[in-house]
């Protein structure tokens, strides 16, 4: 009596799953799937990583609000590191773009309030023998050099490896977090990890260099009208 068994079996167990459904014929589709898309515009919403979508666009939101990697990736209940390797797979893709972006987004505000003062400057009270007599208005020349340094770090673009596109979805970051969080695929205008010319792109890109020449004259005997003409020259030149 042979041993062997039965041919048929390995049929009826091919058709089956591990609970006993049945499962479909096409297995290596069900390995890729198991393994998680890339998200961030790349991919399903589940990943193998924990690294949904909607973490990452949480995770994206805190980032913008503290600047601490740390700190946004505890916020969603993930690591630092885990979220270092998800920037590094999803290199050129929307995650990516929004990274960038999410540093510098709550500069805005804080030059905004920057320019206000180094324009008005700020009203300081004059008190004799205890009783306020008058005001004069402090300006504060570090302002105006922290302005002109927010266009340009050390002669190049604020943004960097992404560049104009970073700059062009800062000016509307929820939008961008909306298709991160979609899932959508978002033009970076940058190669991927495994894409030949990234040094070429990097090297384009710092190349644009701001063209602003400081004047003979201290900025802060400037009018306010040659100020904002200097700030929005160098605004120009960034957005280029």
């Amino acid at each position: 009596m042979s041993t062997h068994p039965d041919p048929s079996a390995f049929a009826a167990g091919a058709a089956s799953g591990p609970d006993g459904g049945e499962t479909s014929a096409a297995s290596p589709a069900s390995c890729s799937a198991a393994s998680g898309g890339e998200g961030g515009g790349g991919g399903p919403a589940t990943r193998h990583d924990g690294w949904t979508l909607e973490r990452q666009a949480g995770f994206l939101r805190a980032l913008s609000a503290t600047h601490s990697v740390s700190a946004a990736a505890k916020s969603v209940g993930m690591s630092r590191q885990s979220a270092y390797r998800l920037r590094s797979r999803l290199k050129g893709k929307a995650f990516d773009l929004a990274w960038e972006v999410a540093f510098h987004h709550s500069y805005d505000v804080l030059a905004h309030a920057a320019l206000e003062r180094a324009l008005n400057g700020v009203e300081v009270p004059v008190y004799f023998q205890g009783e306020q007599v008058g005001t004069y208005r402090r300006y504060d020349e570090r302002l105006t050099v922290a302005l002109l340094n927010r266009f340009t770090l050390g002669g190049n673009p604020v943004f960097g490896r992404l560049g104009p596109r970073a700059e062009l979805h800062a000016r509307d970051f929820e939008a961008l977090l909306a298709r991160v969080e979609a899932g959508e695929a978002v033009d970076t205008g940058a190669p991927g990890p495994d894409e030949p010319g990234e040094l070429e792109t990097i090297l384009r890109q710092s190349s644009a260099k701001a063209t602003y020449s400081p004047s003979a004259t201290c900025p802060s005997g400037w009018s306010d009208d040659e100020l904002i003409a200097a700030l929005q020259g160098l605004g120009g030149e960034s957005e280029k």
